[in-house]
């Protein structure tokens, strides 16, 4: 491992009404059963609203206060605390694997080892839902451009003062991990974002495919 988890315990985000992201939402007839991984469940954006859709929802984050802020919003929801890059996933276990804005506060080859992962142990038929930044983020010239930053190969910015990564991926680099798996959908969003700090403009890849055994 390289690095920090960003620590959210010392950040300040607004909690808002958990909805399903309309990207998983359509899909979700796809998934072949109830059991679901949640690697990085934040304030259970995604995971609350699929308990109450009768899934058995896992849910894991670095974070001890987005755990609190799940179990007082949901006790139904099995919470692990735990740095999602040594969590250990149980094979042949879920039905879908989801990690939403999280990958990308790694450095990639961490990232390239949690998707390895999520790909051996994710059930035959199953999803995988992931959001990342995209090369085309305004932040990475931004970062790049900071004394605070240490450029690496590979769009990989490291953050010298706290020891922590960011890295931006390209659709070509996601759908070339997940060669193997059926691509089901794969959209590149830049949009505002109003959520952690002051307002600014996200590149985001949203990825969701299908493990199928031939």
């Amino acid at each position: 491992m390289r690095g920090n988890p960003v620590n959210y315990d010392k950040k300040q985000f607004p909690i808002y009404p958990s909805n399903l992201d309309w990207d998983l939402k359509r899909y979700l007839d796809l998934i072949p059963g109830k059991e679901v991984l949640d690697l990085g469940i934040g304030h259970g954006k995604n995971s609350i609203p699929l308990v109450k859709l009768g899934y058995n929802v896992t849910g894991v984050d670095y974070s001890a206060k987005c755990i609190e802020i799940c179990k007082n919003a949901c006790p139904e929801l099995n919470l692990i605390q735990s740095d999602i890059r040594t969590f250990l996933i149980k094979k042949n276990k879920y039905d879908l694997i989801s990690s939403r804005c999280v990958l990308h506060f790694f450095h990639k080859d961490d990232s390239y080892e949690i998707i390895n992962n999520i790909k051996n142990c994710l059930k035959s038929n199953g999803l995988v839902y992931i959001h990342v930044f995209s090369s085309d983020d305004p932040r990475l010239k931004l970062h790049a451009n900071s004394k605070d930053f240490e450029v690496l190969e590979n769009n990989i910015l490291h953050n010298t003062v706290n020891d922590t990564y960011i890295s931006f991926f390209t659709k070509n680099e996601i759908l070339d991990l997940f060669k193997n798996f059926k691509t089901i959908s794969i959209t590149e969003d830049y949009s505002l974002d109003i959520v952690g700090g002051s307002p600014h403009y996200s590149g985001v890849i949203k990825y969701i495919g299908q493990k199928i055994l031939y």
